[in-house]
């Protein structure tokens, strides 16, 4: 099977696993993990993860392929570094990371990663429309896909990003899948209004939404709903 059909295949099944039919429908966890398998097949690397960012911005662990790269996942949301929270916080893909070469930098990552004999990384965006809600990696050993792999490999995140947002079974899904709507909702406003700052003051999106954080929490107010004034044109910040 050449690579083209076994994108489409990987399409497919994902666009199957979100469509109604009798009985539970899958945890969202069901799903990202099916996207992770997929893209093991379709890049062929030893493992891919996913991670999903919370209102405040921290990364958490979504799904992974294996509990290898479930553990690597687990170590850079614990410690919140890594290559995946490093492309998050810089909001652009990292297409080729070389561990060794970082190994004093993300420490108890690079050591568990190397142990696992993946060397390499690529960190590309689970995204929606622009904003980043979290990322995907691909691990590799000696080298990681090129280019046109990862674009399509990319589609292919993208289809279950937009599957996840727009389906309407989302509200009949178990607590996890509500959760993940909500934060998914919350981090498009969070990440607009991030831009919209940062266009506005010319800064960074990072160093925009540290003034946006300042006061929520002065005011004791949900991040999301801050975002959403910003957005709206009801609220405006003083530049920090």
């Amino acid at each position: 099977m050449n690579r083209e059909s076994r994108w489409l295949e990987a399409s497919v099944r994902l666009a199957e696993l979100m469509q109604p039919h009798p009985g539970p429908e899958p945890e969202v966890t069901v799903f990202l993990r099916e996207f992770c398998l997929r893209a093991v097949e379709l890049l062929d690397v030893p493992a891919v993860g996913t991670m999903l960012a919370e209102e405040g911005g921290a990364l958490r662990v979504a799904a992974a392929s294996d509990e290898n790269a479930e553990l690597l996942e687990l170590i850079a949301s614990q410690r919140q570094n890594g290559p995946c929270v490093e492309g998050y916080r810089l909001g652009r893909p990292l297409p080729d990371v070389d561990l060794r070469a970082h190994a004093d930098r993300w420490p108890e990552f690079c050591a568990r990663a190397l142990a696992y004999g993946i060397d390499r990384t690529a960190v590309l965006p689970l995204r929606h429309r622009d904003a980043w809600l979290g990322t995907w990696q691909a691990y590799g050993r000696g080298a990681v896909p090129g280019s046109e792999e990862l674009d399509m490999a990319q589609r292919l995140a993208d289809i279950a990003v937009l599957s996840l947002v727009q389906s309407r079974n989302l509200s009949h899904l178990a607590r996890s899948a509500d959760q993940l709507r909500s934060a998914l909702t919350s981090r498009i406003a969070i990440e607009q209004a991030k831009g919209m700052l940062a266009a506005q003051w010319g800064v960074t999106p990072d160093a925009a939404f540290q003034p946006m954080r300042a006061y929520a929490r002065s005011r004791r107010r949900k991040l999301r709903e801050v975002a959403r004034d910003v957005i709206e044109g009801r609220l405006q910040l003083p530049r920090g």
